[in-house]
């Protein structure tokens, strides 16, 4: 993997994260952090633990605002 997300592996994470069944697929948000490195964005319906680990696995960074209704995710 590259430092940056780039668009088909942001997609590729967020198959993965659904297919596992980590994210509520309601509402899952792909946006562009710089030109050409993306986040995954993921309102409230997840399963924090489970994709910390996950992160930590694949080496991504994870924020959470703190209401925590959104959950970044993204690679510094």
């Amino acid at each position: 993997m590259s430092v940056h997300l780039d668009r088909k592996e942001a997609i590729a994470i967020l198959r993965e994260l659904a297919a596992e069944d980590l994210v509520d697929p309601s509402y899952l948000h792909i946006t562009e952090r710089i030109p050409s490195h993306y986040q995954i964005q993921i309102k409230c319906n997840y399963r924090r633990d489970e994709i910390v680990e996950f992160a930590k696995k694949n080496q991504l960074t994870i924020k959470e605002d703190k209401e925590q209704k959104y959950l970044v995710i993204y690679k510094v």
